[in-house]
């Protein structure tokens, strides 16, 4: 094929989602015309979207003769920002907007002026992008998170209904009804829903939301309302599918239907393929209801499970913990109680645990066996002082 035919399968492949595909039609262009700023850009931008920043600013260093091209700058930017190199993507924005205004690099400045903490540098790029074009949703979104991020949600509510003046985007409506419920105001949430799926009536994203809103806003019956409608209605992707299981699993949590919980739970470790993420949340289902059986039971699953995430593992040693803890507090209980226990304790102090349902640790249970014959022992006399009373 000759340079044509490879950008335009490379084109086809991009806008078909086949990067991998797109990259190496791209490449294969290059090698008949190295110095194409067009193939060079578009192999920059699509290294960015696969997560490969380095090879995104190598590509862009093969082309030092269009240094102060507005495109390549802006391409340049874009691979620093994501490197988290903010002040080499400063000075080449900075330098660029003398020469080249444009909106692209004014929004790029405005957000590395965010991440560098300039504030009033940040509100004014920002605004002079959308002062030259007021139809880039991403401008508008950046100014509102820079208000977001200083907790001033009303302004940042401001620029986002003035954005919807200016242009319809679903992501600048599913942003406004985000932040109205930051400020609790729900019904107002819903309604930007609403008027963005009248637009956008198969946007996911603005459904998520609203899902997500009605759940914050304990409207549960709406909230299972709307799950079953999505359900019958909406071939949901996997990822939704997930979300959808685990927001009818929390309403159920909150409602304290635990069956339904629990059978939800089920469905999630099903669908996830046994995700670990599931098997701790049921075994934390279990520990609220104090059934500590259960939760041991599914608590063990997930610690023998194989590769287990650092993060899951530390958290799933802190619930067992958090079953011994209660079991330790509830054998005292029924120590100061219970009279027939705290017999039963003195004859068969293993079948009396057990009898109650008492789960402790091989070491808990020798230590208290060891207690009850020797009590008097110099090992146990700190424990002993406070509990004169049990005998």
């Amino acid at each position: 094929m000759n340079l044509e035919q490879y950008l335009q399968e490379a084109k086809r492949k991009e806008k078909q989602g086949q990067l991998e595909e797109a990259i190496l039609d791209y490449e294969k262009a290059k090698v008949l015309d190295a110095n194409n700023k067009e193939i060079v850009l578009s192999l920059s931008r699509l290294y960015l979207f696969k997560n490969k920043p380095i090879q995104s600013l190598e590509i862009l260093y093969e082309l030092p003769s269009i240094d102060h091209d507005a495109d390549y700058l802006l391409q340049l930017s874009s691979t620093y920002m994501a490197l988290q190199r903010f002040e080499d993507a400063y000075r080449i924005l900075l330098d660029a907007v003398h020469s080249h205004p444009t909106p692209p690099l004014l929004n790029n400045l405005g957000v590395v002026s965010i991440r560098l903490n300039k504030k009033k540098e940040a509100i004014e790029y920002l605004s002079r992008s959308l002062d030259l074009e007021n139809k880039n949703p991403n401008t508008w979104i950046n100014l509102a998170t820079f208000y977001e991020a200083q907790s001033d949600f009303d302004t940042a509510i401001a620029v986002l209904k003035k954005a919807i003046l200016q242009l319809q985007h679903p992501e600048i409506y599913e942003r406004l009804a985000l932040a109205l419920s930051r400020k609790r105001q729900f019904d107002e949430a819903i309604n930007a829903i609403e008027d963005g799926l009248r637009q956008y009536s198969d946007q996911s994203r603005l459904m998520r939301s609203k899902l997500k809103i009605l759940f914050m806003s304990e409207q549960y019956d709406e909230c299972l309302k709307y799950i079953e409608w999505l359900e019958s209605e909406k071939a949901a992707d996997l990822e939704f599918r997930k979300e959808m299981l685990e927001i009818k699993e929390q309403v159920f949590f909150h409602r304290r239907e635990i069956d339904q919980c629990l059978n939800t739970l089920d469905d999630l470790i099903q669908l996830s393929h046994e995700s670990p993420v599931y098997f701790l949340r049921k075994a934390f289902v279990f520990l609220s209801q104090k059934n500590f059986r259960s939760a041991l039971e599914w608590a063990t699953k997930l610690l023998k499970l194989p590769h287990l995430a650092p993060n899951l593992r530390s958290e799933g040693v802190m619930l067992m913990k958090s079953i011994e803890l209660e079991n330790w507090k509830l054998l005292a209980y029924m120590l100061f109680s219970d009279p027939i226990f705290k017999d039963a304790m003195r004859q068969n102090p293993v079948y009396a645990i057990q009898s109650r349902g008492i789960l402790l640790p091989e070491e808990g249970m020798a230590q208290i066996i060891e207690w009850l014959k020797n009590p008097s022992s110099p090992k146990f006399a700190s424990y002993n002082d406070g509990n004169k009373n049990i005998n």
